[in-house]
């Protein structure tokens, strides 16, 4: 009969084949997370745990931003994205570069961006409407 001590010692095999990711580097972490959108990273990811809230607030995470908006009706979910753009510039601490939004957008969101840095800066990527722009919400 075998000794309660000396199976207890064993690690499992499985404990061995699979390494915490929380050891991974942040940088490789970074580049992972810099894979998902904005959408989900802002929605998402950072909720899984504190190292990765950590790495999406770091400005570099930031430095393009797309939102593409696909329900043009919807006005709840363009309030939605508009105040995740507004987010995804703030985490950028002046270090975006690019940002493409479709679907969306204000006079506002706009000068929200143009003011979080130098305007020259910022390529500004919005796709052209026929028509007359609508920023303000139906009456």
């Amino acid at each position: 009969m075998a000794s309660p001590s000396t199976s207890a010692a064993k690690p499992s095999s499985a404990m061995e084949e699979y390494p915490n990711w929380l050891e991974m580097p942040h940088e490789l972490m970074a580049n992972i997370l810099q894979r998902l959108g904005t959408k989900e990273i802002l929605e998402s990811a950072w909720e899984v745990c504190t190292t990765w809230r950590k790495i999406c607030k770091n400005p570099e995470m930031w430095k393009n931003i797309i939102l593409i908006h696909k329900s043009l009706n919807d006005w709840g979910q363009r309030f939605h994205f508009e105040r995740l753009t507004k987010q995804a510039v703030d985490l950028s601490c002046g270090e975006v570069i690019g940002i493409g939004i479709k679907g969306f957008g204000t006079d506002e969101l706009l000068d929200h961006i143009l003011l979080s840095k130098d305007a020259y800066s910022v390529k500004l990527h919005l796709p052209l409407t026929q028509g007359k722009r609508k920023t303000e919400e139906p009456k």
